[in-house]
Protein backbone atom coordinates (compact mmCIF):
# COMPACT_ATOMS: atom_id res chain seq x y z
CA UNK A 1 0.00 0.00 0.00
CA UNK A 2 2.61 2.39 1.04
CA UNK A 3 4.71 1.45 -2.58
CA UNK A 4 1.32 2.71 -4.46
CA UNK A 5 0.90 5.54 -2.28
CA UNK A 6 4.98 6.50 -3.59
CA UNK A 7 4.00 5.73 -7.14
CA UNK A 8 1.46 7.91 -7.04
CA UNK A 9 3.16 10.62 -5.66
CA UNK A 10 5.55 10.45 -7.70
CA UNK A 11 3.38 10.75 -11.01
CA UNK A 12 1.97 13.23 -10.04
CA UNK A 13 4.93 15.27 -9.44
CA UNK A 14 6.26 14.50 -13.21
CA UNK A 15 2.17 15.67 -14.34
CA UNK A 16 2.74 18.79 -12.52
CA UNK A 17 6.45 19.56 -12.88
CA UNK A 18 8.09 17.46 -16.06
CA UNK A 19 4.38 17.99 -18.04
CA UNK A 20 4.16 21.28 -17.05
CA UNK A 21 3.13 22.84 -20.70
CA UNK A 22 1.04 20.06 -20.90
CA UNK A 23 -0.58 20.67 -18.13
CA UNK A 24 -1.24 24.39 -18.50
CA UNK A 25 -2.36 23.86 -22.42
CA UNK A 26 -5.78 21.77 -21.06
CA UNK A 27 -5.97 23.21 -17.83
CA UNK A 28 -5.51 26.90 -19.26
CA UNK A 29 -4.95 27.37 -22.96
CA UNK A 30 -3.36 29.82 -24.58
CA UNK A 31 -5.60 33.44 -25.76
CA UNK A 32 -6.44 32.95 -29.24
CA UNK A 33 -4.67 36.17 -31.19
CA UNK A 34 -6.86 37.51 -33.71
CA UNK A 35 -6.18 39.22 -37.13
CA UNK A 36 -7.02 41.85 -39.30
CA UNK A 37 -5.88 42.98 -42.96
CA UNK A 38 -5.21 46.62 -43.80
CA UNK A 39 -4.50 48.61 -46.51
CA UNK A 40 -0.50 46.98 -47.75
CA UNK A 41 1.30 50.45 -48.08
CA UNK A 42 4.57 48.99 -49.34
CA UNK A 43 2.74 47.17 -52.11
CA UNK A 44 0.20 49.82 -52.96
CA UNK A 45 3.23 52.32 -52.99
CA UNK A 46 5.54 50.10 -55.56
CA UNK A 47 3.62 50.83 -58.61
CA UNK A 48 4.24 54.32 -58.20
CA UNK A 49 0.15 55.07 -58.84
CA UNK A 50 -0.45 58.69 -57.33
CA UNK A 51 -4.28 57.49 -57.82
CA UNK A 52 -3.95 55.33 -54.13
CA UNK A 53 -3.91 56.88 -50.78
CA UNK A 54 -4.84 55.74 -47.65
CA UNK A 55 -7.14 56.74 -45.32
CA UNK A 56 -6.52 59.12 -41.87
CA UNK A 57 -7.24 56.10 -39.75
CA UNK A 58 -5.15 53.97 -42.61
CA UNK A 59 -7.89 51.15 -42.50
CA UNK A 60 -9.55 52.13 -45.73
CA UNK A 61 -7.35 51.93 -49.32
CA UNK A 62 -8.60 54.94 -51.81
CA UNK A 63 -8.33 55.26 -55.66
CA UNK A 64 -9.11 58.41 -56.48
CA UNK A 65 -9.60 59.44 -60.45
CA UNK A 66 -10.70 62.45 -59.61
CA UNK A 67 -13.94 61.69 -61.52
CA UNK A 68 -14.86 59.10 -60.06
CA UNK A 69 -13.45 57.50 -56.49
CA UNK A 70 -13.52 53.70 -54.94
CA UNK A 71 -13.36 52.82 -51.60
CA UNK A 72 -12.39 49.54 -50.21
CA UNK A 73 -12.22 48.45 -46.32
CA UNK A 74 -11.61 45.51 -44.88
CA UNK A 75 -14.58 44.38 -42.48
CA UNK A 76 -13.45 42.54 -39.22
CA UNK A 77 -15.50 40.06 -37.51
CA UNK A 78 -15.76 42.58 -34.28
CA UNK A 79 -16.22 45.74 -36.52
CA UNK A 80 -19.26 43.90 -38.18
CA UNK A 81 -20.58 42.21 -34.54
CA UNK A 82 -20.11 45.19 -32.48
CA UNK A 83 -20.82 48.45 -34.60
CA UNK A 84 -23.00 47.14 -38.19
CA UNK A 85 -25.46 44.88 -36.25
CA UNK A 86 -24.98 44.93 -32.57
CA UNK A 87 -27.73 43.44 -32.13
CA UNK A 88 -28.38 40.93 -35.11
CA UNK A 89 -24.90 39.59 -33.65
CA UNK A 90 -26.73 38.04 -30.79
CA UNK A 91 -28.36 34.76 -30.13
CA UNK A 92 -25.71 32.45 -30.53
CA UNK A 93 -25.85 29.63 -32.68
CA UNK A 94 -29.06 32.01 -33.83
CA UNK A 95 -27.71 34.94 -34.45
CA UNK A 96 -28.96 37.01 -37.22
CA UNK A 97 -25.69 38.67 -38.76
CA UNK A 98 -25.37 36.62 -41.72
CA UNK A 99 -22.06 37.92 -42.49
CA UNK A 100 -20.05 36.42 -39.22
CA UNK A 101 -20.76 33.72 -36.70
CA UNK A 102 -22.00 36.33 -34.04
CA UNK A 103 -21.26 35.45 -30.52
CA UNK A 104 -21.39 31.66 -31.20
CA UNK A 105 -18.67 29.60 -30.15
CA UNK A 106 -17.69 26.34 -31.93
CA UNK A 107 -17.50 24.39 -29.06
CA UNK A 108 -15.29 21.61 -30.95
CA UNK A 109 -12.48 24.30 -31.21
CA UNK A 110 -12.88 26.77 -28.16
CA UNK A 111 -13.89 29.88 -30.16
CA UNK A 112 -15.52 31.82 -32.69
CA UNK A 113 -14.69 30.78 -36.24
CA UNK A 114 -14.68 33.67 -39.03
CA UNK A 115 -17.64 32.82 -41.22
CA UNK A 116 -16.55 35.27 -44.48
CA UNK A 117 -14.58 37.33 -45.57
CA UNK A 118 -15.76 40.92 -46.21
CA UNK A 119 -15.13 43.97 -47.91
CA UNK A 120 -16.93 47.28 -47.50
CA UNK A 121 -16.69 48.97 -51.14
CA UNK A 122 -18.06 52.31 -51.98
CA UNK A 123 -18.27 53.97 -55.57
CA UNK A 124 -18.23 57.51 -55.81
CA UNK A 125 -18.92 59.10 -59.28
CA UNK A 126 -18.56 62.88 -59.55
CA UNK A 127 -18.64 63.91 -63.16
CA UNK A 128 -18.41 61.11 -65.30
CA UNK A 129 -21.39 60.11 -67.02
CA UNK A 130 -22.18 57.16 -65.72
CA UNK A 131 -19.83 54.11 -64.59
CA UNK A 132 -20.56 51.00 -62.64
CA UNK A 133 -19.43 48.03 -60.73
CA UNK A 134 -19.93 44.05 -60.74
CA UNK A 135 -19.22 42.77 -57.46
CA UNK A 136 -19.37 39.23 -58.34
CA UNK A 137 -16.22 39.94 -60.73
CA UNK A 138 -14.20 40.47 -57.76
CA UNK A 139 -11.26 38.41 -56.89
CA UNK A 140 -9.49 37.50 -54.13
CA UNK A 141 -5.52 36.52 -53.90
CA UNK A 142 -3.55 35.44 -51.25
CA UNK A 143 0.03 35.19 -51.11
CA UNK A 144 -0.07 31.27 -50.88
CA UNK A 145 -2.06 31.01 -54.20
CA UNK A 146 -5.84 30.74 -53.42
CA UNK A 147 -8.15 32.41 -55.85
CA UNK A 148 -11.47 33.16 -54.40
CA UNK A 149 -14.39 34.27 -56.41
CA UNK A 150 -17.01 36.68 -54.88
CA UNK A 151 -20.26 35.26 -53.54
CA UNK A 152 -23.63 36.34 -55.15
CA UNK A 153 -26.95 37.61 -53.36
CA UNK A 154 -29.53 35.15 -54.84
CA UNK A 155 -29.25 31.41 -55.40
CA UNK A 156 -30.81 32.15 -58.90
CA UNK A 157 -28.71 34.83 -60.45
CA UNK A 158 -25.73 33.89 -58.75
CA UNK A 159 -22.37 33.66 -60.97
CA UNK A 160 -20.31 30.99 -58.60
CA UNK A 161 -22.08 30.99 -55.70
CA UNK A 162 -24.59 32.64 -53.16
CA UNK A 163 -25.23 33.60 -49.55
CA UNK A 164 -29.26 32.26 -50.19
CA UNK A 165 -27.76 28.94 -50.88
CA UNK A 166 -25.02 28.68 -48.21
CA UNK A 167 -27.87 29.31 -45.76
CA UNK A 168 -30.07 27.26 -47.27
CA UNK A 169 -27.25 24.18 -46.92
CA UNK A 170 -27.38 25.35 -43.55
CA UNK A 171 -31.07 26.10 -42.73
CA UNK A 172 -32.96 23.74 -40.23
CA UNK A 173 -36.76 23.11 -40.85
CA UNK A 174 -37.94 24.16 -37.37
CA UNK A 175 -40.06 27.70 -37.24
CA UNK A 176 -36.47 29.33 -35.48
CA UNK A 177 -34.86 28.27 -38.70
CA UNK A 178 -37.00 29.89 -41.01
CA UNK A 179 -37.12 33.44 -39.10
CA UNK A 180 -33.50 33.60 -38.87
CA UNK A 181 -32.99 32.57 -42.15
CA UNK A 182 -35.25 35.50 -43.58
CA UNK A 183 -33.56 37.81 -41.51
CA UNK A 184 -30.44 37.17 -42.50
CA UNK A 185 -31.52 37.50 -45.97
CA UNK A 186 -33.24 40.59 -44.84
CA UNK A 187 -29.29 42.11 -44.18
CA UNK A 188 -28.35 40.69 -46.89
CA UNK A 189 -30.38 42.26 -49.51
CA UNK A 190 -30.08 45.64 -47.49
CA UNK A 191 -26.11 45.81 -47.49
CA UNK A 192 -24.36 43.22 -50.00
CA UNK A 193 -23.20 45.18 -52.88
CA UNK A 194 -24.91 43.96 -56.25
CA UNK A 195 -24.42 44.26 -59.88
CA UNK A 196 -27.71 47.05 -60.53
CA UNK A 197 -28.26 50.66 -62.69
CA UNK A 198 -25.46 52.99 -63.61
CA UNK A 199 -23.80 55.08 -61.41
CA UNK A 200 -24.94 58.52 -63.01
CA UNK A 201 -22.81 61.51 -62.00
CA UNK A 202 -23.40 62.80 -58.68
CA UNK A 203 -24.63 59.73 -57.29
CA UNK A 204 -22.91 56.64 -55.39
CA UNK A 205 -23.16 53.00 -54.48
CA UNK A 206 -21.92 51.29 -51.27
CA UNK A 207 -22.03 47.66 -50.20
CA UNK A 208 -19.95 44.18 -49.24
CA UNK A 209 -18.47 41.69 -51.08
CA UNK A 210 -18.29 38.64 -49.56
CA UNK A 211 -15.88 35.96 -49.75
CA UNK A 212 -15.25 32.24 -48.41
CA UNK A 213 -12.27 33.15 -44.77
CA UNK A 214 -9.20 33.03 -46.11
CA UNK A 215 -6.81 30.66 -44.57
CA UNK A 216 -4.69 31.72 -41.06
CA UNK A 217 -1.73 31.14 -42.69
CA UNK A 218 -2.18 33.96 -45.20
CA UNK A 219 -0.16 37.24 -44.74
CA UNK A 220 -1.04 39.06 -48.22
CA UNK A 221 -4.29 39.60 -49.91
CA UNK A 222 -4.75 41.18 -53.22
CA UNK A 223 -8.57 42.56 -53.95
CA UNK A 224 -9.11 42.87 -57.65
CA UNK A 225 -12.30 44.32 -59.02
CA UNK A 226 -12.31 43.35 -62.42
CA UNK A 227 -14.35 44.42 -65.00
CA UNK A 228 -15.30 47.67 -63.55
CA UNK A 229 -17.38 49.78 -66.24
CA UNK A 230 -16.16 52.97 -67.27
CA UNK A 231 -18.57 53.79 -70.04
CA UNK A 232 -21.43 52.52 -71.86
CA UNK A 233 -22.37 52.87 -75.53
CA UNK A 234 -25.32 54.12 -77.81
CA UNK A 235 -27.13 50.71 -76.64
CA UNK A 236 -26.80 51.48 -73.16
CA UNK A 237 -24.73 48.41 -73.01
CA UNK A 238 -20.67 48.61 -71.03
CA UNK A 239 -18.38 48.90 -73.88
CA UNK A 240 -15.27 50.10 -71.65
CA UNK A 241 -13.86 48.31 -68.87
CA UNK A 242 -10.41 48.29 -66.47
CA UNK A 243 -9.47 46.21 -63.22
CA UNK A 244 -8.38 48.26 -60.36
CA UNK A 245 -6.51 46.19 -57.46
CA UNK A 246 -6.46 47.00 -53.95
CA UNK A 247 -3.85 45.37 -51.56
CA UNK A 248 -3.90 44.39 -47.95
CA UNK A 249 -1.36 42.71 -45.18
CA UNK A 250 -2.26 41.04 -41.73
CA UNK A 251 -1.57 42.66 -38.25
CA UNK A 252 -2.90 41.63 -35.35
CA UNK A 253 -6.68 42.85 -34.29
CA UNK A 254 -6.81 46.10 -32.43
CA UNK A 255 -10.35 46.79 -31.27
CA UNK A 256 -9.60 50.13 -29.98
CA UNK A 257 -7.57 50.92 -33.58
CA UNK A 258 -10.92 50.00 -35.36
CA UNK A 259 -13.24 51.70 -32.73
CA UNK A 260 -11.17 55.21 -33.46
CA UNK A 261 -10.22 55.77 -30.56
CA UNK A 262 -6.99 55.47 -30.67
CA UNK A 263 -5.23 59.06 -29.20
CA UNK A 264 -2.15 60.70 -29.06
CA UNK A 265 -1.04 62.27 -25.66
CA UNK A 266 1.05 65.27 -25.58
CA UNK A 267 4.46 63.79 -25.88
CA UNK A 268 3.30 61.91 -29.06
CA UNK A 269 2.97 58.47 -28.01
CA UNK A 270 -0.44 56.38 -28.79
CA UNK A 271 -2.46 55.85 -25.66
CA UNK A 272 -5.80 53.98 -25.99
CA UNK A 273 -9.16 54.96 -24.50
CA UNK A 274 -11.16 51.93 -23.71
CA UNK A 275 -14.28 51.37 -24.96
CA UNK A 276 -16.11 51.42 -21.69
CA UNK A 277 -15.70 55.33 -21.87
CA UNK A 278 -17.21 55.53 -25.54
CA UNK A 279 -20.96 56.91 -26.08
CA UNK A 280 -22.17 54.98 -28.72
CA UNK A 281 -24.81 57.12 -31.58
CA UNK A 282 -26.03 55.90 -34.85
CA UNK A 283 -26.22 58.38 -37.34
CA UNK A 284 -28.47 58.18 -40.47
CA UNK A 285 -28.55 60.10 -43.40
CA UNK A 286 -32.14 60.02 -44.95
CA UNK A 287 -32.53 59.26 -48.53
CA UNK A 288 -35.71 60.55 -50.10
CA UNK A 289 -37.46 61.20 -53.56
CA UNK A 290 -37.89 64.54 -55.00
CA UNK A 291 -40.21 65.64 -57.91
CA UNK A 292 -38.68 69.12 -57.97
CA UNK A 293 -35.34 69.46 -58.93
CA UNK A 294 -33.17 71.87 -60.92
CA UNK A 295 -30.90 69.40 -61.78
CA UNK A 296 -32.41 65.85 -62.98
CA UNK A 297 -29.31 64.19 -63.70
CA UNK A 298 -28.01 64.95 -59.53
CA UNK A 299 -29.13 63.14 -56.78
CA UNK A 300 -31.52 65.26 -55.21
CA UNK A 301 -31.53 63.61 -51.64
CA UNK A 302 -27.17 63.94 -51.47
CA UNK A 303 -25.40 66.22 -53.50
CA UNK A 304 -22.33 65.55 -51.03
CA UNK A 305 -21.91 61.82 -50.21
CA UNK A 306 -19.05 62.70 -48.46
CA UNK A 307 -19.88 65.19 -46.12
CA UNK A 308 -21.20 63.19 -43.12
CA UNK A 309 -18.79 60.72 -43.85
CA UNK A 310 -16.22 62.95 -43.34
CA UNK A 311 -17.67 64.69 -39.69
CA UNK A 312 -18.34 60.79 -38.65
CA UNK A 313 -14.61 60.32 -39.13
CA UNK A 314 -13.66 63.75 -37.49
CA UNK A 315 -15.72 62.92 -34.18
CA UNK A 316 -14.52 59.33 -33.80
CA UNK A 317 -10.74 60.60 -33.66
CA UNK A 318 -11.54 62.35 -30.54
CA UNK A 319 -12.02 59.40 -28.86
CA UNK A 320 -15.48 60.72 -26.63
CA UNK A 321 -18.29 59.84 -28.59
CA UNK A 322 -18.41 56.56 -31.19
CA UNK A 323 -20.41 57.06 -34.17
CA UNK A 324 -21.78 54.73 -36.54
CA UNK A 325 -23.04 55.74 -39.96
CA UNK A 326 -25.31 54.63 -42.34
CA UNK A 327 -27.85 55.66 -45.10
CA UNK A 328 -31.52 54.85 -44.89
CA UNK A 329 -34.92 55.38 -47.04
CA UNK A 330 -37.82 56.10 -44.25
CA UNK A 331 -39.37 52.84 -44.93
CA UNK A 332 -36.13 50.95 -44.21
CA UNK A 333 -35.32 53.48 -41.38
CA UNK A 334 -35.08 51.79 -37.64
CA UNK A 335 -36.65 54.26 -35.21
CA UNK A 336 -35.07 52.40 -31.95
CA UNK A 337 -31.73 52.33 -33.69
CA UNK A 338 -31.28 55.50 -34.73
CA UNK A 339 -29.88 58.67 -32.49
CA UNK A 340 -29.86 61.36 -35.44
CA UNK A 341 -31.22 61.56 -38.51
CA UNK A 342 -29.46 63.95 -41.02
CA UNK A 343 -31.60 65.27 -44.17
CA UNK A 344 -29.25 67.03 -46.59
CA UNK A 345 -31.25 69.55 -48.69
CA UNK A 346 -30.01 69.87 -52.59
CA UNK A 347 -31.50 70.50 -55.96
CA UNK A 348 -34.82 69.41 -55.38
CA UNK A 349 -37.49 69.63 -52.46
CA UNK A 350 -38.31 66.34 -50.54
CA UNK A 351 -41.28 64.51 -51.86
CA UNK A 352 -42.63 64.18 -48.16
CA UNK A 353 -45.44 61.39 -46.71
CA UNK A 354 -47.57 60.46 -43.44
CA UNK A 355 -45.08 57.67 -42.80
CA UNK A 356 -42.21 60.32 -43.28
CA UNK A 357 -43.94 61.99 -40.24
CA UNK A 358 -44.68 59.38 -38.18
CA UNK A 359 -41.16 57.85 -38.21
CA UNK A 360 -39.14 61.37 -38.06
CA UNK A 361 -42.24 61.92 -34.89
CA UNK A 362 -40.90 58.28 -33.13
CA UNK A 363 -36.92 59.13 -33.73
CA UNK A 364 -37.75 62.32 -31.30
CA UNK A 365 -39.78 60.35 -28.89
CA UNK A 366 -37.14 57.66 -28.29
CA UNK A 367 -34.62 60.18 -27.45
CA UNK A 368 -33.40 61.27 -30.90
CA UNK A 369 -32.69 64.26 -32.78
CA UNK A 370 -33.28 65.40 -36.43
CA UNK A 371 -30.93 68.00 -38.22
CA UNK A 372 -31.59 69.56 -41.21
CA UNK A 373 -29.46 71.52 -43.61
CA UNK A 374 -29.17 73.11 -47.12
CA UNK A 375 -26.20 72.21 -49.56
CA UNK A 376 -27.48 74.41 -51.93
CA UNK A 377 -27.59 77.94 -50.39
CA UNK A 378 -29.18 80.72 -52.33
CA UNK A 379 -31.90 83.01 -51.23
CA UNK A 380 -34.06 82.25 -53.30
CA UNK A 381 -33.82 78.32 -53.46
CA UNK A 382 -37.17 77.11 -50.86
CA UNK A 383 -35.48 74.38 -49.02
CA UNK A 384 -35.71 76.05 -45.94
CA UNK A 385 -39.29 76.57 -45.89
CA UNK A 386 -39.99 72.69 -46.97
CA UNK A 387 -37.81 72.14 -44.52
CA UNK A 388 -40.17 74.21 -41.93
CA UNK A 389 -42.72 72.26 -42.86
CA UNK A 390 -41.95 69.10 -42.76
CA UNK A 391 -40.73 70.10 -39.50
CA UNK A 392 -44.49 71.72 -38.41
CA UNK A 393 -45.99 68.28 -39.41
CA UNK A 394 -43.89 66.38 -36.97
CA UNK A 395 -44.40 68.71 -34.55
CA UNK A 396 -48.40 67.99 -34.62
CA UNK A 397 -47.22 64.06 -34.30
CA UNK A 398 -45.91 64.63 -30.65
CA UNK A 399 -46.83 65.25 -26.93
CA UNK A 400 -45.97 68.18 -24.33
CA UNK A 401 -45.15 71.77 -24.90
CA UNK A 402 -43.39 72.60 -28.61
CA UNK A 403 -41.98 75.42 -29.79
CA UNK A 404 -40.15 76.00 -33.06
CA UNK A 405 -38.15 79.22 -32.40
CA UNK A 406 -34.63 80.53 -32.86
CA UNK A 407 -32.09 78.84 -31.02
CA UNK A 408 -30.20 81.28 -28.48
CA UNK A 409 -25.96 81.24 -28.32
CA UNK A 410 -26.20 80.25 -24.67
CA UNK A 411 -27.65 76.93 -25.84
CA UNK A 412 -25.51 74.05 -24.78
CA UNK A 413 -24.98 73.08 -28.80
CA UNK A 414 -22.54 76.54 -28.70
CA UNK A 415 -21.04 75.93 -25.39
CA UNK A 416 -19.80 72.09 -25.43
CA UNK A 417 -17.30 70.91 -26.22
CA UNK A 418 -16.35 73.93 -28.04
CA UNK A 419 -17.33 77.34 -27.18
CA UNK A 420 -18.98 79.59 -29.91
CA UNK A 421 -20.36 83.33 -29.30
CA UNK A 422 -21.62 83.24 -32.46
CA UNK A 423 -23.02 81.22 -35.14
CA UNK A 424 -20.34 79.15 -36.11
CA UNK A 425 -18.98 79.82 -39.86
CA UNK A 426 -21.42 78.13 -42.89
CA UNK A 427 -20.79 77.74 -46.47
CA UNK A 428 -22.74 81.29 -47.18
CA UNK A 429 -20.00 82.99 -44.97
CA UNK A 430 -17.27 81.61 -46.84
CA UNK A 431 -18.69 82.07 -50.41
CA UNK A 432 -19.46 85.43 -51.67
CA UNK A 433 -21.40 83.91 -54.30
CA UNK A 434 -23.99 82.81 -52.17
CA UNK A 435 -27.01 84.50 -50.57
CA UNK A 436 -25.71 85.20 -46.31
CA UNK A 437 -28.74 82.94 -43.98
CA UNK A 438 -28.46 83.83 -40.48
CA UNK A 439 -30.63 81.33 -39.89
CA UNK A 440 -30.38 78.13 -37.01
CA UNK A 441 -34.01 77.26 -35.70
CA UNK A 442 -34.90 74.38 -33.57
CA UNK A 443 -37.83 72.47 -32.40
CA UNK A 444 -38.18 72.29 -29.15
CA UNK A 445 -40.57 69.92 -26.71
CA UNK A 446 -41.15 70.75 -22.99
CA UNK A 447 -37.82 73.10 -23.52
CA UNK A 448 -35.42 70.34 -25.26
CA UNK A 449 -34.20 71.00 -28.81
CA UNK A 450 -35.27 67.80 -30.27
CA UNK A 451 -34.64 69.49 -34.47
CA UNK A 452 -32.16 71.49 -35.82
CA UNK A 453 -33.37 73.52 -39.08
CA UNK A 454 -29.95 74.74 -40.29
CA UNK A 455 -29.49 77.39 -44.01
CA UNK A 456 -25.96 78.03 -43.30
CA UNK A 457 -24.62 74.90 -45.72
CA UNK A 458 -22.39 73.39 -42.59
CA UNK A 459 -22.65 69.86 -44.22
CA UNK A 460 -20.88 71.78 -47.41
CA UNK A 461 -18.08 72.30 -45.82
CA UNK A 462 -17.62 69.14 -43.39
CA UNK A 463 -15.26 67.94 -46.81
CA UNK A 464 -13.18 70.90 -47.34
CA UNK A 465 -10.12 71.03 -45.46
CA UNK A 466 -9.21 74.56 -45.78
CA UNK A 467 -12.85 76.02 -44.20
CA UNK A 468 -14.32 72.85 -42.56
CA UNK A 469 -12.61 73.75 -38.83
CA UNK A 470 -15.88 75.63 -37.55
CA UNK A 471 -18.48 73.39 -39.24
CA UNK A 472 -16.63 70.18 -38.02
CA UNK A 473 -16.24 71.76 -34.88
CA UNK A 474 -20.23 72.83 -34.07
CA UNK A 475 -20.61 68.69 -35.82
CA UNK A 476 -18.97 67.52 -33.15
CA UNK A 477 -21.33 69.53 -30.90
CA UNK A 478 -24.31 68.33 -32.09
CA UNK A 479 -23.64 64.86 -31.38
CA UNK A 480 -21.78 65.16 -27.98
CA UNK A 481 -25.43 66.84 -27.29
CA UNK A 482 -27.52 63.98 -28.24
CA UNK A 483 -24.95 61.79 -26.24
CA UNK A 484 -25.00 63.37 -23.46
CA UNK A 485 -28.86 63.56 -23.21
CA UNK A 486 -28.86 59.62 -24.30
CA UNK A 487 -30.95 57.66 -22.17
Amino acid sequence: MKNKIILFVLLSLFFLYGCDSIYRYIFMPPERVEFMFIPDKENTLFFCDSTYRFSKDSLTLIMDKKDFKIEVKYMTDYQLNTFEFPEDSKGGFYSKNPYTYGDWVDPEKGFTPQRFTVFKVTVYNYSSSKINIDPEEALLETDRGDKLNAYGREKKDARYQSIEEYFLKRKGSSGIDDDVFESRMGIVRRTMLTYGKPIYAGDYREGFIVFDPVDESVERIKLTLRKFVLGYNENNEPDKFANYSFYFRKTKLDKNWIAGVRVFDTTGVVKIDTLKKLKQLNIVQLQYTSSESRYQALETWNPLPEAIPELVRFINSKGQVNCIFNRSTIDALDVNKTDIVMIIGGYGKPDVSSVMFDKLASVIQNGGLLYFDNTFVTVDWPYYQSMIDIVNQISNRLKGKKELKRISIDHPIFKKPNTFYQLPKGFDDVNPKVGKNDILDGLFVDGKLVAIISNKGYVSLWPEKSESAEALNFGLNIVEYVANNKK
